[in-house]
């Protein structure tokens, strides 16, 4: 019986280490925001919109979203992400989002906008609130 159990152990051992790990990727990614659209005057606590067009380089990708966030003061980063799902190969295909965003500014004077961060091309905007 000993016998046994140590074949069923070393059997498991074997199969459990002769098995390539897959390949799975599943991770959100920056992607590019290649199209905007920001008026260059707004009005205090009234809607802008902010339209913007996003794409990611393969099929790979899905969920694409485009987020304002508040640097500091004043300042704004517009950033796109998708999540990435992958086994190895991906869809030969691009894949786009447009989105609008609508800000309603609190304070007067410049707000900045940068769109994009590195690698992809960095653009930047200004809207002036009165």
């Amino acid at each position: 019986m000993r016998q046994v159990n140590k074949y069923l152990f070393l059997h498991f051992v074997i199969v459990i280490f002769s098995c390539e790990p897959v390949n799975y990727v599943n991770k959100i990614v920056t992607i590019d925001i290649y199209e905007s659209s920001i008026p260059q005057n707004g009005t205090l606590n009234q809607d802008i919109e902010l339209e913007l067009k996003a794409q990611a380089t393969n099929g790979c990708h899905s969920d694409l979203k485009i987020k304002l966030i508040e640097t500091k003061d004043r300042h704004y980063l517009l950033k796109a992400t998708a999540r990435f799902k992958s086994h190895g190969d991906c869809p030969t295909v691009m894949v786009y989002t447009d989105t609008t965003i609508t800000f309603r500014p609190t304070k007067t004077g410049k707000h900045f906008f940068q769109i994009n961060e590195t690698p992809f091309e960095i653009r930047r905007d200004t809207i002036e609130v009165n």
